[in-house]
């Protein structure tokens, strides 16, 4: 590791910046009665003025939490007045309608709920995680999400270890990620939810199923969208956590934005270190009998470190653009690998690197009176790669180091640098045909062209030609369209949505285990296909109501499932699409403003599955494998009681089981599980909130978080296996144990204190507080009780 932890935590919080202010803001948009945005209104909340834009939006920031007075006037127009309630750093979203001259005052109307409630009671259903509200928590967001119903997030040991989320028993590429509605493939493993920290982000969208067209993808389960935190004022965020396992995370986010709202700019940054050096059951073989006996053993080459920083300049506001950002962002990771996919073997000197410098630059206007909107993103950048496997001799789990003859302890010697160019590009159109019907066009381009070199590597047959040289090239286009329409005074709200995909690809078939690679194992493949889906949501009242999608739609083979990672994961040109007939159902209502309850229910059937399958040790390989069929369901409660407390809980049970296989020696896998995959798990939590407890104006929330995962199996086993009782709860699979992966309880605890001076935050928690052995992916062991400590500045 190279970086050097002290100075960055010195330059971090030696950042200046001027004239910080609170966070919060109000915002939104006037309209007239038949529903045109309304410009040149004068908005007035308290002491604080601003006109709406052409496409009648408005902004004021730092409106501190408590009650205000607003006052909207146009010339034409009745002027309106009444009150509103926000929340602590709520950006709070309003909707206000003016009536013309002469028309009766109680038609005018003002509704206004934060974005995130909003987003939860659209029409495509979404898990929204609020990490605003949890941000000064010693927490991860990976710990968050999995609280979430429907959502479990594995990963194969500690932090910045590779994250796979799988909804409703879809996982790995099918669940695609996006950054406010860009997919984020191109910044590889720099920017995702295994080291992102909580400040960086608004809230994180989880889609199940149907997408909006908004989020251009041929994502088959799911999506899952991170929204960075809002921009407004001037901003000053800074932290420190310091936890078990050296591990340390520091981080600033900084904004400055113009009083008259023309420009702004910003930076973020944040580094994370972790050694990872946690104890794990692995089996040792006894120098004496060469028997192999499980002891839990140190791991010592399992650390993880990555450096990430954005900066953007905005011109916002003006007659030719609503925003012009310009934002460049980079990063640099170093992971050191343990072991292959499965726990079998100790490494000592494996490792992993990547980097890449990413410029960007998105536009934002709106024409026609704001009836037309536009949106366009693009950016280019090259991800640098490199594994470094190059050791003459073998580690064992005591760490001690064999010298041999034979190079690489992964017996695939490697010291490989991997360059991918690759080149994005957005382009997001919307018309509001009229107040109830609105028409959205969708288009993403993606290109990337990849090559590389290694010493190490296969060569072409006869000659002296690295495989790694020879360049792999993808490029897929995704077309989406969508019809929004509400009716009955809105309460029934209709999305119809189709979309096309295109694909083509070129790159070498079976690099690491064909006898000799030749030019007949140069692939050509293309694909284009077509999908398309429903919503529907009707609103029974104001705190009720029912929603529903149906969507029949294609997953093209991503880049990696085909040109494989240049580690374990070996090249696969003969996948094919999966294709997908998905279902949902679910119904919300809110009683007496403080107990929600959500239900949900699914279901799919999946042809062609796309499994990362073990092959030739210790490669694997993805293919198609399996057709699933299934359903499920979920249950969420969130229930505010006693004035200073919160309980939620949450279950959610999956029946995804294969069907269709013809081959006589596979018969036995019908009805079978999909292995790898849970299929019962549940969350429960309790979290208090205390004002003035030690001194007037400060702030104590403490928190209790439980979490139980039902055992699951590594491989397909009969269903006469299975265990019983109801849903298959009790009793356990009557199957080897090296298969089973057990029953999981996962406890944490922790707390957030608020100073009186209201900038400074103490968070401290303590997870898996029972100290469980937990597991993920191929029976990967996660780190054991860890204890986290975090200061926050916020300004």
């Amino acid at each position: 590791m190279k970086y050097r932890l002290y100075s960055i935590i010195f330059l971090v919080f030696n950042i200046v910046f001027a004239q910080a202010q609170s966070v919060g803001g109000i915002h939104g948009s006037i309209y007239t009665e038949k529903g045109q945005p309304l410009a040149d209104a004068t908005v007035r909340i308290g002491s604080q003025s601003t006109s709406s834009l052409s496409n009648g939006a408005f902004s004021i920031n730092n409106i501190p939490a408590g009650k205000h007075a607003i006052q909207v006037s146009a010339i034409g127009y009745q002027t309106f007045q009444d009150s509103i309630l926000k929340t602590a750093q709520d950006d709070l979203k309003l909707e206000i309608r003016l009536l013309a001259n002469g028309q009766r005052i109680q038609e005018v109307s003002v509704t206004g709920k934060s974005e995130t409630q909003q987003v939860r009671e659209q029409t495509i259903r979404a898990v929204v995680v609020d990490t605003r509200a949890v941000s000064t928590q010693a927490t991860t967001l990976t710990d968050l999400m999995n609280r979430s119903t429907g959502v479990r997030i594995r990963q194969n040991g500690g932090l910045g270890s590779r994250p796979e989320i799988s909804i409703n028993g879809f996982q790995g590429k099918a669940i695609k990620y996006f950054k406010d509605g860009i997919p984020i493939d191109y910044m590889g493993d720099g920017y995702n939810i295994a080291s992102l920290p909580l400040e960086v982000l608004e809230r994180i969208e989880v889609y199940k199923g149907v997408l909006p067209v908004s989020l251009g993808a041929d994502a088959l389960g799911g999506a899952v969208n991170l929204v960075p935190a809002k921009r407004r004022g001037a901003q000053l965020n800074a932290f420190y956590e310091i936890g078990s396992f050296n591990t340390h995370r520091i981080g600033v986010v900084a904004s400055r934005e113009s009083n008259d709202q023309k420009w702004a700019y910003g930076t973020e940054l944040f580094f994370n270190h972790a050694d990872n050096d946690y104890k794990a059951l692995v089996g040792v073989r006894d120098p004496n009998t060469a028997n192999l006996e499980y002891k839990r053993m140190r791991m010592f080459h399992n650390g993880f470190e990555n450096f990430y920083g954005e900066a953007f300049v905005a011109l916002q506001n003006r007659s030719w653009a609503d925003e012009l950002r310009l934002s460049v962002a980079g990063f640099a990771l170093e992971r050191e690998q343990q072991h292959p996919a499965l726990m079998t073997d100790a490494y000592g000197a494996a490792m992993g690197k990547q980097q890449t410098v990413v410029p960007s630059l998105r536009y934002k206007k709106s024409f026609l009176d704001g009836k037309l909107s536009v949106d366009q993103f693009a950016s280019y950048n090259n991800l640098k790669t490199r594994r470094i496997d190059t050791l003459m001799g073998r580690y064992d789990w005591y760490g001690e180091f064999t010298p041999n003859s034979t190079r690489g302890e992964s017996r695939l010697p490697s010291l490989s640098r991997v360059n991918e160019n690759q080149l994005i590009l957005r382009t997001n159109i919307g018309y509001q045909i009229n107040p109830t019907t609105k028409l959205d066009f969708n288009y993403v381009f993606t290109d990337a062209q990849r090559d590389g070199e290694d010493p190490y590597g296969p060569r072409l047959d006869g000659t002296d030609i690295d495989v790694l040289s020879l360049q792999s090239t993808y490029q897929k286009q995704v077309f989406g369209v969508s019809l929004d329409k509400y009716w009955l005074e809105e309460k029934l709200h209709n999305q119809l949505m189709g979309k096309y995909y295109r694909y083509n690809a070129s790159g070498i078939q079976n690099t690491w285990f064909s006898t000799n690679i030749t030019e007949a194992d140069k692939r050509n493949v293309s694909g284009n296909y077509w999908g398309i889906a429903e919503a529907l949501r009707y609103r029974i009242t104001p705190q009720a109501f029912v929603r529903g999608s149906l969507e029949y739609t294609y997953r093209l083979p991503e880049r990696e499932e085909l040109f494989g990672n240049n580690i374990f994961v070996v090249p696969n040109f003969e996948l094919e699409a999966e294709k997908s007939l998905n279902a949902s159902l679910g119904y919300q209502q809110t009683f007496a403003g403080s107990l929600t309850v959500e239900a949900n229910t699914f279901y799919r059937n999946t042809k062609g599955l796309i499994l990362l399958v073990p092959i030739q040790a210790p490669n694997a390989q993805y293919q198609n494998q399996e057709n699933v069929r299934g359903f499920g369901f979920d249950l969420d409660i969130n229930y505010r009681f006693a004035k200073h407390y919160r309980a939620m809980a949450n279950a959610t049970w999956q029946n995804l089981r294969l069907h269709g296989i013809t081959n006589a020696q596979d018969l036995w896998k019908n009805d079978a599980r999909l292995r790898n995959t849970p299929y019962f798990f549940a969350n429960a939590g309790i979290q208090s909130d205390y004002n003035n407890v030690f001194s007037t104006n400060d702030n104590l929330k403490a928190f209790v978080n439980y979490n139980f995962m039902r055992e699951f199996y590594l491989e397909t086993i009969p269903k006469e296996l299975e265990p019983g009782g109801f849903l298959g709860l009790s009793g356990q699979a009557n199957i080897n144990s090296n298969l089973r992966i057990p029953n999981q309880h996962l406890l944490n605890a922790g707390f957030t204190y608020k100073l009186p001076t209201g900038h400074i935050h103490l968070g401290a928690e303590v997870r898996n507080l029972l100290d469980k052995d937990l597991y993920d992916y191929y029976r990967v062991q996660r780190p054991g009780r860890s204890f986290h400590l975090k200061l926050s500045y916020q300004l």
